[in-house]
């Protein structure tokens, strides 16, 4: 499985905090049909959720991942054909640039960004990520993709500010030996979470997001507070917020996600 881990604050270009509750590890869904017996698309042959995130212009992160809700969610073939998620990488990579043109002719500055889609491909059985980000090709700026299919233990990918440093700093807590309440296998999860503490950082704050991808899909996690440090008693934190009963409640149903400590 595939582990994310980001924090919730979105800054201006002077790092001051414009929203501390920002989603930026998404779920986006990929939704297959073909013609049933009537003829129209009716029977639905996939479904899949994989993992979808970004760092830099959240204008343009959010932006994008809306614009590519519908397209994907209305995936039609004849034939069941199930997409490699490196075929959903190239149509992302296709609709990153043509949005990036768009904007960048205005608002350049802040025009950039990077983004990941990860999950589990369904005809290659294990996890991918694709990473896209904006960078200067020749002369000119491109949506590059890199892309890591033959992923190991430990590897991971960075998205976001401050670069070399922390991904150094992922690369060390990865190498030292766990300690009670801080497994090494989380490191990148501590890493951000010391940051988001700390306040060292101007463009890291807010408050701590997790999620997991795997066969089984994209699962947002909430996280799990203790109420009192040190107490046994704890909460369910999502973004910042606790999930009390009015968030959670739909009806006879619990929108719920899992938590994690």
């Amino acid at each position: 499985m595939l582990w994310a881990a980001a924090d919730s604050q979105v800054s201006n270009q002077h790092n001051t905090q414009l929203i501390g509750d920002a989603l930026k590890i998404c779920s986006l869904p990929v939704l297959c049909r073909r013609p049933g017996p009537s003829g129209f698309l009716t029977d639905t042959y996939f479904v899949q959720t994989f993992g979808y995130c970004f760092a830099g212009s959240t204008l343009m992160g959010q932006n994008t991942y809306l614009g590519l809700l519908p397209l994907l969610s209305n995936i039609r073939s004849v034939a069941p054909y199930v997409p490699l998620l490196a075929d959903i990488a190239h149509q992302v990579r296709a609709y990153l640039k043509l949005t990036f043109d768009g904007y960048r002719q205005t608002g350049f500055e802040n025009a950039l960004f990077e983004v990941a889609l990860f999950g589990h491909c369904p005809r290659n059985d294990r996890p991918e990520i694709f990473h896209f980000r904006t960078e200067i090709v020749g002369e000119a700026y491109e949506v590059t993709m890199t892309v890591h299919q033959n992923l190991q233990t430990h590897d991971f990918v960075y998205l976001g500010s401050e670069r070399a440093a922390i991904t150094g700093e992922i690369a060390a807590a990865f190498a030292t030996d766990p300690v009670p309440g801080r497994p090494t296998s989380r490191a990148p999860r501590h890493v951000i979470e010391d940051r988001i503490a700390s306040g060292t950082s101007p463009s890291i704050g807010g408050d701590l997001q997790l999620a997991i991808a795997d066969r089984f899909g994209f699962r947002p996690l909430a996280v799990s507070k203790p109420r009192v440090p040190g107490q046994p008693e704890a909460y369910l934190s999502y973004l910042g917020y606790e999930l009390t009963g009015d968030l959670v409640t739909i009806g006879e149903a619990i929108a719920m996600p899992d938590g994690m400590i």
